[in-house]
Order: C-alpha cells, then sequence, then structure tokens
C-alpha cells in the first residue's frame, strides 16, 4: 500500500497534530490519490477540526471522488497544554502506548470504516493522558504484518519490542524497531513509523 506520510504540527502554539495512514495499491494512481487525501487532512486539521470530524470530511470527499480505492488513516491531536490526546481511526492499525514505567500496550481504539466506503461513516474519538515519559508510536502494518501470524499478535509483539527498548533515544527507537521486523519476516510492504514523546522536565 502506498503510505500517509507522518504529519506532524499542523497547529500552533500548545496543540499539534499526528496523521499517518495507507492507500491500497502501490502504483502512480495510489500515490497520486494520496497526494489528495493528505493535503485535505491537513487543511481539516489546521481550521480546528476535531479527529472525528476530519477524518469524516476527509471520507466524505473521498466517496465523492469514487477513485475505486480506500484509505486507512489514524489522526492523533495532542494537547500539550492539559497533557491528553485524542484519537480517532479510520481501518488503520491502533497504535502502541508506552507508559512511563516502560509497559506499552496496544491502543483499544473504537474503529471506523476505511475512508472511502461510506459517507455517513462515524469516527469515535479515544482520548488518553500523554503524562511526562509517554511514548505513542503510530506506524503502518507493513511494520508488522506477517505470513502465517495473527494481527494482533504482531501488534502485541510489536508493544513488546517497545518496552524492551524503553531506555534507548528515540531515533534509535524507531531504528530498532524497523530492523527487528525486517529481521524477522519478509516485508513486502511500505513500513511508515512515527514516534510522539512526551519529554520528562529536566
Amino acid at each position: 500500500m502506498s503510505r500517509l506520510s507522518p504529519a506532524p504540527r499542523l497547529v500552533p502554539d500548545t496543540t499539534a497534530a499526528a496523521v499517518i495512514g495507507d492507500v491500497q495499491g502501490h502504483n502512480v494512481n495510489a500515490a497520486a490519490l494520496m497526494g489528495r487525501v493528505h493535503p485535505a487532512i491537513r487543511s481539516h486539521a489546521a481550521s480546528g477540526a476535531t479527529p472525528s470530524q476530519a477524518l469524516a470530511q476527509a471520507n466524505r470527499q473521498l466517496v465523492a471522488m469514487d477513485p475505486g480505492r480506500f484509505v486507512s488513516c489514524l489522526y492523533a491531536h495532542l494537547d500539550l497544554a492539559h497533557r491528553r490526546a485524542v484519537l480517532a481511526t479510520a481501518g488503520h492499525p491502533p497504535p502502541v502506548l508506552r507508559h512511563p514505567d516502560g509497559h506499552a500496550e496496544v491502543l483499544p481504539l473504537r474503529p471506523g470504516l476505511l475512508l472511502g466506503i461510506d459517507p455517513d461513516a462515524d469516527y469515535p474519538p479515544t482520548e488518553i493522558p500523554l503524562t511526562p515519559g509517554t511514548v505513542l508510536a503510530l506506524y503502518t502494518d507493513g511494520l508488522v504484518e506477517t505470513p502465517g501470524v495473527d494481527m494482533d499478535d504482531a501488534m502485541s509483539g510489536l508493544a513488546t519490542q517497545v518496552a524492551r527498548a524503553s531506555t534507548q533515544p528515540m531515533d534509535r527507537l524507531a531504528t530498532t524497531l524497523i530492523d527487528h521486523a525486517r529481521q524477522t519476516a519478509p516485508r513486502t510492504d511500505d513500513i511508515a513509523l512515527l514516534l510522539i514523546g512526551l519529554a520528562t522536565a529536566g
């Protein structure tokens, strides 16, 4: 699948946004479609839309375009002043949350349909705390999808890897996760990974 590149910091001051996603296919048409979806979501985010609203608006636009392809997307709105995040997903793999004590979990987000299927689809929000030391990992399924392995098990395995590497700086953590994925099984899909860390005091 062609990926929607991570797009952090779409809004100013004490808020930020992160978006990641995939579109079906690897060809020029898939890339062109992503080139239209990405700016649309950025525009909705910049105008102050909530994650649920931004995904719903982008979904209606994609349905109207009728490109014959569907897009997965995950949108996270970060409120840094109040140390919380609101997330919504359109059929995208749920993020991994590493807590300050080092343990990690796959977030149980309420799923919404892939973008481009139903113009009336709903994208329920999920709010989580962002305490200092928290790391949020957003990724495409190319990082975890392995032939013959249940997707839930694969995502749990990613959470285990994030927890084991809890003492590593962010750039090394990213390298560790991608290297581990490539070494454990052949990867036939693109990999995108976005790590968001809330710094501790000092």
